[in-house]
């Protein structure tokens, strides 16, 4: 089979500047989900069967097909109503997982909207209903019906660059801080909210009992990259009851990940024997220093909570909240819908501590479109940005904090008249600010206040645990912010600045398999290029031999 023709020259040479491709052939592949959706849409009788599924949950009148598109992960069907007029939209994740994990996410999506639906202000587009993909008589898998906004932008929109014609977003230089303030206010709105919330565990939400709790497997975004990039076996990833109880667990769970991307990817992984070498300790390096637990731990109150520490508490964190996905109002800019929350779920408190990547709105290894040199250009410009941003969020933590003292005052004052109204002042004024009356603090956390998010955020950037979070969450971004901003920091002088000096402290044993999924990744470089299917077994042992826990 011949290989694709690339949309841009790839460097011949080693380099770790530049991260990861996804494999075209993977991507190629998945591509066919696209064409069974579209195929099956041009079929006006499975039209009028959305149609009829769609009015029959959302309540509207002459309902009649809109439009319909296909993002990345999921197909979307949108349907108009009048009388009132309105919209209502089918979306159904694409074909591009199994049936099980498809199933998974949408359980987990709905759980984690109506949550925050329930315990914040932000505006998350109503759910009429969810089911299965038994439960769809479209056949088109498993499903949610929920409210669609067709007039609203994205907040995206009104920061991009309107002369960059690149293939990713990035902010437009031109623009005052005066202009941007506003709008990094309400999405420090948006995170300040967010913050707030917390579970004992680390994972996706379930609804049991009439109780929101972890109950399955976090489903981060590189988690799905490693399937629809890199063709990993969903086998591998574990099984779907698996909740974690330390940051330390997360971190050594993200490492492996990372190795299985690397084991697994058959096709454009790799440029030479040296480059599999690099990638390679990158992954067994970061590996090590999350069961030596060397990445961020949470903070403790007391030296006698080192000794006996208290059980964790996590935060939320949404791997796609970004400005393209909140929607605002073209005329007054405010925001209306918070919507993508498909790779929400509950991890360590210093993840959720990190500055946005997204305030330039391309990541740093996506930067200029990935050439070489891109990530230090992004560093260079991000201060700037960060700068604002801070000061974005310190101002909203302020109006937020005295208005949360309001509240309080005022629910202490109605509670002890013992006369608490629906349309009660207490309700008037959550309503007024747009602050959530949930603070979700635990009792682990009781006794001891936590800083401000904007110190938090500083934090995090100055001491490096910005990058350790990002390299933990960005499988296709780990091989460049390894090599510049963890290597070295973690593990002292790097001369050769590459695989060379690590691997002399790596075991025998570590340096054998390193060799071994160096020749795997040449035979397949050179070989013939192909999707390959893996039985779950296999798979599973291929892996372990591969992570081998004794080599760390």
């Amino acid at each position: 089979m011949s290989e694709s023709p690339s949309p841009k020259p790839r460097p011949d040479r080693r380099t770790r500047e530049i991260a990861m491709y996804g494999d075209e052939m993977v991507e190629t592949h998945q591509e066919a989900s696209y064409d069974w959706v579209n195929e099956k849409i041009q079929n006006p009788e499975l039209r009028i069967e959305i149609i009829r599924l769609v009015k029959k949950y959302h309540g509207g009148r002459a309902g009649k097909w809109y439009s319909s598109l296909c993002g990345s992960y999921n197909a979307v069907f949108v349907i108009e109503f009048q009388d009132p007029e309105s919209y209502g939209m089918m979306r159904v994740p694409l074909p591009r997982f199994s049936l099980e994990l498809r199933e998974e996410k949408i359980q987990a999506e709905v759980n984690l909207m109506r949550y925050v639906a329930s315990n914040t202000t932000i505006p998350i587009p109503h759910i009429y209903h969810f089911g299965t993909a038994s439960q769809n008589p479209t056949g088109l898998g498993p499903f949610i019906i929920m409210d669609y906004h067709p007039n609203l932008i994205s907040l995206s929109s009104l920061l991009r660059d309107p002369a960059n014609n690149q293939s990713h977003d990035v902010i437009n230089p031109a623009l005052s801080e005066d202009t941007i303030l506003p709008l990094y206010g309400q999405m420090a709105n948006i995170i300040l909210q967010l913050d707030k919330l917390t579970m004992p565990q680390s994972g996706c939400l379930g609804h049991v009992d009439g109780e929101y709790t972890v109950h399955t497997r976090a489903l981060p975004q590189t988690l799905t990259d490693t399937i629809t990039m890199a063709g990993c076996p969903e086998s591998v990833l574990g099984p779907s009851n698996r909740v974690l109880n330390t940051s330390h667990e997360v971190y050594q769970y993200f490492s492996d990940l990372h190795m299985a991307q690397l084991v697994f990817q058959r096709n454009d992984a790799v440029e030479s024997e040296d480059d599999a070498r690099d990638k390679y300790v990158a992954r067994h390096m970061f590996r090590r220093a999350a069961y030596m637990n060397l990445f961020p731990s949470p903070s403790y109150a007391s030296r006698q909570d080192h000794i006996t520490p208290t059980p964790e508490t996590f935060k939320l964190i949404c791997d796609d909240l970004t400005p393209h996905n909140v929607l605002v109002d073209p005329e007054t800019g405010q925001v209306a819908a918070v919507i993508d929350w498909e790779w929400a779920w509950f991890g360590p408190r210093s993840m959720a501590a990190d500055p946005p990547w997204w305030l330039m709105l391309r990541k740093p290894e996506l930067w200029n479109d990935g050439v070489e040199g891109g990530v230090d250009e992004w560093v260079g410009k991000y201060p700037k940005y960060l700068d604002m941003f801070l000061k974005a969020l310190e101002k909203e933590e302020k109006r937020l904090g005295k208005a949360q003292w309001v509240v309080s005052s005022l629910i202490d004052e109605v509670e002890n008249d013992n006369k608490v109204a629906d349309d009660g002042p207490v309700a008037e004024w959550l309503n007024r600010l747009q602050i959530s009356k949930d603070t979700s603090v635990s009792s682990s956390q009781q006794g001891h206040k936590e800083p401000p998010l904007s110190v938090r955020m500083r934090k995090n950037w100055e001491d490096g645990s910005f990058w350790i979070n990002y390299a933990a969450r960005r499988s296709y971004g780990l091989d460049p912010v390894y090599w510049k901003f963890i290597d070295e920091r973690l593990f002292g002088e790097n001369p050769e600045g590459g695989y060379e000096k690590r691997a002399e402290s790596m075991t025998s044993e570590a340096r054998e398999m390193m060799e071994m999924v160096v020749k795997n990744k040449m035979e397949e470089k050179n070989g013939e290029r192909k999707v390959v299917e893996w039985f779950a077994e296999e798979a599973r042992g291929h892996l372990a031999k591969v992570l081998g826990y004794g080599q760390l």
